[in-house]
């Protein structure tokens, strides 16, 4: 009896300990729409940043990202002609945040949330 009770108090002892963290991940996907654009994005769980020239409609990007990061995503259009610019960040397959901007030079087009 006294050996259960001494496994009993330690398991309440460590229990705390086994606590599951905030470690929930969640599928990030960036796309735009635009005829030519350079994107700027936060990449992964470690908050780095890419940027990448060229691309247009269809780019898309996904990663894994951590309950309380930070997801940004920017479209500017570098194209020579006037377009509108979207940008679109989905949380596990939903739309998180969209964004379109029309500019007769040069549209811009920025989302950023927190994952909640």
């Amino acid at each position: 009896m006294k050996n259960i009770f001494l496994l009993f108090s330690i398991a309440i002892t460590l229990l705390p300990s086994c606590k599951k963290a905030s470690d929930s991940i969640y599928k990030i996907e960036y796309s735009i729409g635009c005829s030519d654009c350079m994107v700027a994005y936060t990449a992964d769980q470690q908050g780095n940043q890419i940027s990448e020239y060229h691309k247009s409609t269809g780019w898309t990007y996904t990663f894994n990202a951590k309950q309380g990061q930070q997801v940004l995503l920017m479209a500017y259009n570098t194209s020579s002609a006037p377009q509108g610019v979207t940008s679109t960040i989905k949380l596990n397959d939903e739309i998180l945040e969209t964004r379109t901007t029309y500019c007769p030079i040069s549209g811009v087009s920025f989302c950023v949330d927190t994952i909640q």
